[in-house]
């Protein structure tokens, strides 16, 4: 067991943990950067952790179960399911995501692919950069946007970011959320519905913001997508296998759904050969939804600040398994 505590970063690449330093000044501990590439160098680096400051990777309950000094998981931004939460908490181990830091970012890209798909961007960019100019011939192809209905799927700090931004672009609000509570429909001015086949059927755009478990995997899938309007759109900033990918593919090819707009996959970096990267009506984005500079900063901050609480025998601001917490006497 190490002299002092541990608090260890895993990344891709060696990073100088600038605001993680600050937010621990002061506190005694060990604080070191792991630059890793496999799940044996993951497990070395880890295995004394009394916090893990985790950017994207994988934690299995193989892990967890032998790491015996950690009390805390940082998971850096919103996703947290590449952790083992039911090991993390059989363990005794808190996780926790940095949640709501970058909601302005993910709604605004939400709001972009929003855009360009009602307004045909892709297909006129990609016309005008090949020498065809249409001009007023395309005037019946745009759409309005004002007017249309947005189904937000979740509502927490970046699916309510998105409704509040549809809601003033003139957008009629659907939401399914089964977890929130009704008076959100008030301050948001949007209307809650009961079922998610609502969203789908009366949607003209579908915006996913929910987190990837059981209940969210594959919630766009064949039966859903065969609910939606011909001229509807699905649109996923939230995770890659909240959408099944081969359905999606699909319902485009039959042309039962106009469009889509992705920033993540259910194989990421996706497969160059995947057909979705090449469709006309559908645009991609490599996973950006979430990126600024100051949302970056923000997040490393927060990480850090939620590290130093735990190593003050404090509860994090947001524990994503709170049933752990009677075990450690929070």
């Amino acid at each position: 067991m190490p002299d002092r505590p541990q608090v260890v970063l895993i990344s891709s690449y060696d990073d100088p943990m600038v605001e993680e330093r600050a937010a621990l000044e002061g506190i005694d501990c060990d604080l070191v950067c792991a630059p890793v590439s496999s799940q044996g160098e993951i497990f070395e680096a880890i295995k004394e952790a009394t916090v893990v400051l985790n950017y994207q990777f994988d934690i299995p309950r193989e892990m967890l179960d032998q790491m015996d000094n950690c009390k805390l998981m940082i998971r850096y931004g919103h996703g947290y399911d590449t952790v083992d939460l039911k090991a993390a908490t059989d363990n005794g181990v808190m996780v926790t995501n940095i949640a709501g830091a970058t909601s302005e970012e993910v709604s605004n890209h939400a709001l972009a692919l929003i855009l360009a798909c009602a307004r045909d961007i892709k297909r006129k960019d990609r016309a005008m950069t090949e020498g065809n100019w249409i001009g007023n011939d395309s005037r019946s192809v745009a759409r309005r946007i004002y007017g249309e209905t947005l189904g937000v799927i979740g509502m927490g700090n970046i699916g309510r970011a998105t409704a509040r931004k549809g809601v003033a672009l003139g957008m009629n609000v659907l939401v399914y959320d089964p977890y929130v509570g009704p008076w959100l429909a008030t301050e948001y001015k949007v209307e809650f519905v009961d079922d998610v086949e609502t969203i789908f059927s009366e949607s003209d755009y579908i915006s996913l913001h929910t987190p990837l478990n059981p209940e969210t995997h594959h919630i766009v899938n064949s039966d859903t997508l065969a609910l939606m309007k011909p001229d509807a759109y699905v649109i996923n900033t939230a995770r890659g296998p909240v959408v099944d990918e081969d359905a999606l593919l699909a319902a485009l090819e039959d042309k039962k759904i106009a469009g889509a707009a992705l920033d993540v996959f259910e194989q990421e970096p996706p497969d160059p050969a995947n057909p979705l990267l090449h469709m006309e009506n559908v645009i991609v984005t490599p996973h950006i939804a979430g990126s600024s500079e100051i949302g970056w900063t923000t997040i490393c901050r927060r990480a850090g600040e939620e590290a130093a609480r735990a190593l003050r025998g404090e509860r994090p601001n947001v524990v994503v398994n709170p049933e752990v917490l009677p075990k450690l006497g929070l």
